[in-house]
């Protein structure tokens, strides 16, 4: 029987939702009392499917001690919490024994009868001018911006007793709103450093209706009072990272390996008690499969990772840096249980970065393309399969980007289903979870797994042809992008009867296109080669430099495509093409410089802002409000240092994996890691 079907056979979604369902019964918020009970039934069922070396690695977290250069988080624990309207009348509002989601992560306590005070809102309140003109010291504030940023202006700098926010984080118009979901209440957090614990106080996260009760009461001009009562504590606690493997037997040093973050507030069913608890149900169904002996045991160790979010990864691998070279690919499983029509989501694999070329991406994607034809039937004008999938380009933003992150450089991809309605709120709850979902991406990553661990040369041969196969459809589409582009571009009518500068714009489009496809062709060459790391073989690497051949050959056809475009526009337009294209003073500067990294890992966004300062770092946050593509470029500007390349060459190797990037940007960003002494210029 193929190894598709056995796994197809032993997966099983309804194992796998109840591993899930125990998972959300835990608050599991980073350094909280729950978390560890959460780590500990993980361990404990690891112990039962036979993974004997199942165990608890322990981190401190007191929110100062620091891997590489992400601070801990603090510990932290919660009994009960409770907010009232105090007037115009008397009533319960919310309680964290109900909804523990509504209260602010790292809240402290009150004095145990409570505190009563009044209710100014503050609009946003993340910055000075939503402060203007009103008086919030030892007051509550109402606030729609996020509740770290909230405590910073108003309890920290302004005295203000407590926070209350009622929007989303991450809205998305039209798709993901406050109001779509108005009893929801959002999963807010204070999360503070050492440092900062006592200027700490409380705060409530109430849903977008009761916010606008609130709301409602303010604007009737009448004083609106509330009264608190909190037991919560901040303390010197640990963070909890679990591990296990299925050790290999024959290249037990070679590792592939699952992840899954098993933080966020009780229930978070999706995100991401769906992706620890389908971790689970994927060792059992390879510890089923071996002991039954329809598989044998793997040639590879598979290992697996349940995490607290990033700082979990960070300070697994800050500890194991000696382990980087056993680990050959890995997936990460954040988000994949959705219900998809409740939740609008969309199975994505997210691709490793351009930093990290890796055969792994289009080989998971034809898993999921092949999924529709294992669970779904056909029909005579094709498949049956209503199962939404799609693959983006690298987004980070979860565990997969500690391992492609360039210190590490262990090619490892995401499977997210995105977006959803109901993400970091309370109302992600198990009803929203699938066991559909839940055995389609089991049995994808099963399957990849399972191949990996026991791939052999002729494994890698079928990868690199698919990687080459695939590349070469990537360098089309960018080739049908630039001509599609280049015709735009000469009907823009900001340019129309301004034929110089129109001139100018055409030669820098086809410059950014021939600049992209030089870049695809070094990616997927790349990628191509790295199925290399499963196995060195004579054979295999002569039909590699045949691919890459391949790959360069069609290259040149199609830079020459873009030109023959430029010309036939050129021709028709009666337009001069200037034969070079003046350099700015930042791209002969970003020219001259060759950064050196000074640090590993991903980098701590909270670092820099300590490096620069807080006025200084504002001009990032403005950034990010304009481009919010440029925070996933500040990470491949690092990604790309390799001490040989130029900091201009790192740029267009940016601006090919996403899109043009301001040349200014890039030498401002790269000028404030050197002030923060994180990289220096040879």
């Amino acid at each position: 029987m193929s190894l598709s079907k056995l796994v197809k056979d032993e997966i099983s979604g309804v194992v796998a939702k109840g591993f899930v369902e125990q998972i959300c019964r835990f608050h599991r918020i980073q350094g909280f009392t729950m978390f560890h009970e959460a780590a500990e039934y993980v361990r404990n069922e690891l112990l039962k499917i036979g993974l004997k070396d199942a165990l608890i690695e322990q981190f401190t977290a007191d929110g100062e001690t620091q891997y590489w250069t992400h601070t801990s988080p603090v510990g932290w624990t919660a009994k009960s919490a409770e907010l009232y309207l105090a007037e115009p009348e008397e009533r319960l509002i919310v309680r964290y024994e109900d909804v523990p989601t509504c209260l602010h992560t790292y809240s402290k306590a009150t004095p145990p009868e409570g505190v009563t005070a009044e209710l100014v809102d503050v609009g946003k309140g993340t910055k000075p001018k939503d402060y203007e003109g009103k008086d919030v010291k030892g007051k509550f504030v109402l606030a729609t911006g996020r509740a770290h940023q909230v405590h910073e202006e108003a309890v920290w700098k302004r005295g203000a007793l407590a926070v209350i926010t009622d929007t989303l984080t991450y809205e998305m118009p039209g798709v993901r709103e406050s109001l779509d979901i108005p009893d929801a209440h959002a999963y807010q957090g204070i999360w503070p450093k050492a440092e900062e614990i006592d200027k700490v106080t409380f705060g409530f996260s109430l849903s977008k209706r009761q916010g606008n009760m609130l709301r409602a009461l303010l604007a009737k001009g009448k004083t609106v009072k509330l009264k608190a009562k909190v037991d919560a504590q901040i303390f010197s606690g640990y963070s909890d990272v679990v591990t296990a493997t299925i050790p290999g037997k024959s290249k037990p040093d070679e590792e592939i390996f699952l992840i899954a973050h098993l933080c966020h507030p009780k229930q978070s069913a999706n995100d991401n008690a769906s992706g620890s608890g389908l971790l689970i149900e994927i060792a059992r169904t390879i510890m089923a499969l071996v002991n039954s002996g329809k598989i044998q045991p793997p040639d590879r160790t598979i290992r697996f990772f349940w995490v607290p979010e990033t700082l979990g990864t960070v300070a697994y691998l800050s500890k194991h840096e000696n382990t980087f070279n056993r680990f050959i690919a890995g997936i990460n499983l954040d988000m994949v249980g959705q219900n998809q029509e409740l939740c609008k989501s969309t199975l994505n694999l997210d691709r490793t970065p351009d930093s990290c070329p890796s055969y792994l991406n289009d080989y998971v994607y034809s898993l999921i393309e092949q999924s529709t034809k294992e669970f779904d039937s056909p029909t005579a004008f094709g498949s049956s399969s209503t199962f939404r999938y799609a693959t983006t380009a690298f987004s980070g933003g979860s565990d997969h980007a500690e391992f492609t992150e360039a210190t590490v450089h262990a090619p490892c991809v995401m499977l997210l289903q995105w977006p959803d309605l109901y993400y970091h709120t309370s109302m992600d709850t198990t009803d929203k979870v699938s066991e559909d979902s839940l055995k389609r991406v089991g049995w994808i990553t099963t399957v990849a797994v399972l191949t990996l661990a026991n791939a052999t040369a002729e494994t890698a041969y079928l990868l690199a042809q698919l990687t080459a196969s695939k590349g070469i459809t990537r360098l089309e589409d960018a080739t049908t992008e630039a001509t599609e582009t280049l015709f735009k571009k000469k009907e823009d009518p900001k340019l129309k009867g301004k034929p110089e500068e129109l001139a100018k714009e055409l030669a820098k489009t086809a410059a950014y296109y021939k600049n992209k496809i030089e870049h695809i062709v070094w990616r997927e060459q790349e990628a191509t080669k790295s199925t290399q790391k499963l196995v060195q073989n004579p054979e295999l690497a002569t039909f590699i430099d045949t691919l890459c051949m391949d790959i360069a050959n069609q290259a040149k056809q199609k830079l020459m495509q873009i030109e023959v475009t430029l010309n036939f526009i050129a021709k028709t337009s009666a337009l001069t093409i200037p034969a070079a294209i003046e350099e700015t003073e930042q791209e002969k500067e970003l020219k001259k410089l060759v950064p050196k990294r000074l640090f590993k890992g991903t980098l701590s966004f909270d670092i820099l802002k300590k490096a620069l300062g807080e006025k200084e770092y504002e001009w990032y946050e403005e950034i990010w409000e304009k481009d919010p593509q440029f925070a996933k470029k500040m990470g491949e500007l690092i990604n790309f240092i390799d001490g040989k390349r130029n900091a201009h060459q790192i740029l267009t190797a940016v601006s090919a994996e996403y899109n043009e990037t301001n040349p200014e940007l890039a030498l401002k960003f790269l000028r404030d890691l050197e002030k923060a002494k994180l990289l220096t210029f040879e």
